[in-house]
């Protein structure tokens, strides 16, 4: 089925029903019906592949996260998609499994389809995947963290900051040992600011340093319950546990009551995100609050105002956070 085919069920050109496709407002209602009409009766796709070779835009974004396993970002896929529509834009996601290789891949099986830009989560990117995007030259919003010399832009929060704040929430609740459950792999480097700004906080606070842990998966719920053990042995066991993403956190809260272990009373549990399930486990999850939908809102606006031609400043957006204070600790 072709562009010509369409234009004889509407009765109308071929220029008018690529014109209707590609910008309506242009077009008077009567007209935008009747093409829209011959082209649901036809069953016609354009070839965007050709419209895009033509126009140099394939009005195609790209993002790429860590994992979709993670609700935290799928929020800012959705924040993206919706600052993208109302542009005529589509969202296409990629994951990368927290490997940099797999970072690398992705970033040039985009590159290749020529997107027109690029949301990616993380602060530190595979060296060769900056070249490539810096070579690129479209624009590109990193996530989550604010490098001080994004490839581009940056949208996100101070994860240092945040685990300084959640030490700091717990020291004035009176606890002192004090544990820290963070992600092994290297590339999670949020995960890795968040711990590191915890176990500094801690220790200018004059606290005993924090019992260290990490998980194998940011989101292995099932795999949580196991912490429990390390962190209640010994003649000093820890009385509050800092998870730095809210499903390990949420997992821990839920093998503490099957174990018979009071929290807060005797094992306080924070962790990071806010996830829906935070306010409704019992006792409900104390957690930082990171806007990601506004992350995801916020780097699509970027994107949009540079492809229009628009100089973006500043380049480096911190959205904040916000404790919120519930019952677990």
């Amino acid at each position: 089925m072709r562009i010509e085919d369409v234009a004889r069920l509407a009765g109308v050109s071929a220029q008018t029903v690529s014109r209707v496709l590609r910008d309506p407002e242009r077009v008077s209602e009567p007209v935008r019906a009747s093409v829209r009409a011959a082209v649901a009766q036809a069953g016609y796709v354009p070839n965007l592949v050709a419209g895009s070779l033509a126009s140099n835009r394939s009005r195609i974004v790209a993002i790429i996260v860590p994992t979709l396993a993670n609700a935290v970002h799928a929020g800012s896929v959705e924040g993206l998609s919706d600052a993208l529509h109302a542009a005529r834009h589509e969202v296409l996601v990629g994951t990368t499994g927290y490997d940099r290789d797999r970072e690398r891949a992705v970033v040039r099986a985009f590159l290749g389809r020529r997107v027109d830009g690029l949301a990616i989560a993380g602060g530190v990117l595979d060296p060769e995947a900056a070249v490539l995007l810096r070579a690129a030259a479209i624009p590109t919003v990193q996530l989550w963290e604010l490098p001080e010399a994004p490839v581009d832009m940056a949208v996100g929060v101070r994860n240092r900051e945040i685990g300084m704040a959640v030490a700091r929430h717990l020291a004035g609740r009176g606890r002192r040992r004090l544990a820290v459950v963070g992600h092994a792999a290297a590339s999670d480097t949020r995960a890795a600011d968040r711990v590191a700004g915890f176990v500094a906080e801690a220790q200018r606070l004059g606290l005993p340093e924090p019992l260290r842990l990490q998980t194998a998966r940011p989101s292995a719920l099932k795999e949580a319950a196991a912490l429990l053990e390390p962190l209640l042995r010994g003649a000093a066991p820890a009385e509050a546990v800092f998870c730095a993403g809210d499903q390990i956190a949420i997992g821990l809260l839920l093998g503490a009551r099957r174990a018979g272990v009071a929290v807060p009373e005797r094992l306080a549990i924070v962790g990071v995100g806010d996830s829906d399930l935070a306010a409704l486990v019992s006792p409900a999850l104390t957690t930082v609050r990171i806007p990601r939908y506004e992350m995801g809102f916020e780097a699509g606006r970027m994107l949009l105002r540079r492809l229009q031609g628009e100089t973006v400043e500043p380049r480096r957006v911190d959205l904040g956070f916000e404790l919120m204070v519930r019952e677990s600790g």
